[in-house]
């Protein structure tokens, strides 16, 4: 009785560890958005005319702040991509984009990320709301919003413009989607960049 009862737990100890041995999961994919630098609007190709400009702050839904690559292949439903991620924190990354594809569109260097410093003289500022960061997967690239232009030494808005950027991918899968959405930013940066570019500094009375 002493052995069978041993056989017994030997083999419950082989099914349990046998139960415990999975498929590997396969390892994440993590991803960036990427810069396009873009040549310079017409009105600001003169770089002895640099444009002092404040980025933020930029805001988007809590559905988006988050590592997982978001899609919405119904208006109703959400997918979380759990081993396609974003590298770091989107709106970070969204926020360095933008700052250099502006910085290239407007000749200048001085573009600064909110909260910036009081030393930073900063003439206008661009606030962006983001309603839409997802998409559907080789189907359609989507990002819309709102972006504000404020002229900050006379504390006054000059411009507000709703967005909606919808870009195809060049392929199925995760890697096209973030590409296609790259461009949807340099689409939105090209935009900003047109308008700011002849804008008149001053408020209407």
């Amino acid at each position: 009785m002493k052995n069978q009862g041993l056989c017994f737990i030997l083999v419950l100890l082989v099914l349990l560890a046998g139960c415990g041995i999975t498929t590997p999961t396969r390892p994440s994919e993590f991803y960036m958005l990427s810069v396009d630098p873009g040549p310079p609007v017409s009105a600001h190709g003169d770089p002895a005319k640099p444009l002092s400009l404040g980025l933020g702050p930029l805001s988007m839904s809590d559905v988006y702040e988050r590592p997982q690559i978001v899609t919405r292949p119904d208006p109703n439903q959400v997918k979380l991509a759990e081993f396609d991620r974003w590298a770091g924190d989107l709106k970070m990354n969204l926020e360095q984009v933008l700052a250099q594809n502006l910085m290239s569109r407007l000749n200048t260097d001085s573009v600064f990320i909110y909260p910036w410093s009081s030393h930073d003289e900063a003439e206008f500022q661009i606030a962006i709301r983001f309603f839409r960061f997802d998409g559907e997967l080789g189907n359609v690239a989507r990002i819309g919003g709102v972006w504000r232009l404020r002229d900050l030494k006379q504390d006054c808005e000059l411009v507000t413009r709703r967005f909606q950027i919808n870009e195809r991918p060049d392929g199925k899968g995760y890697p096209a989607l973030v590409r296609a959405m790259s461009t949807g930013v340099a689409q939105l940066s090209q935009e900003i960049a047109e308008q700011v570019a002849v804008i008149k500094p001053g408020c209407a009375k």
